[in-house]
């Protein structure tokens, strides 16, 4: 979902994103002129692969993040998101997310047990 970054309210507004075994619903709203704030809720699972073994295994995900969106360039924080084009598009933001979750270090089950064994 993309949404002209002048037409969000200063009121809470919802938005859901799928894909495929992970729901994502979060809230959305103006704090200022040029900032928006977004909350998600992630639950459901991922495909990651394993860096010991290589092996792909389903994550269970259950996190809520904050992040904060700016219209143009921001000096303010590190943290902020900042749109270029006036667009804030949602399906993007939690792409991102996922990415960053899919970039940590995940061992499956397997490779946990075998180190502990160790």
């Amino acid at each position: 979902m993309k949404i002209e970054f002048r037409k969000i309210p200063y009121t809470k507004s919802d938005f859901k994103v799928i894909d495929e075994l992970l729901v994502c619903d979060g809230t959305f709203y103006k704090e200022s002129n040029r900032m928006l704030r977004v909350e998600i809720v992630m639950s459901g699972q991922i495909t990651v692969d394993c860096d010991i073994c290589g092996d792909a295994f389903a994550l269970p995900v259950d996190e809520t993040i904050a992040l904060k969106v700016s219209d143009g360039v921001s000096e303010e924080d590190l943290e902020i998101i900042e749109c270029q084009d006036h667009m804030v598009d949602f399906d993007e933001i939690v792409q991102s997310e996922i990415s960053s979750i899919k970039v940590d270090y995940h061992y499956c089950e397997k490779c946990k047990n075998e180190d502990q064994g160790e």
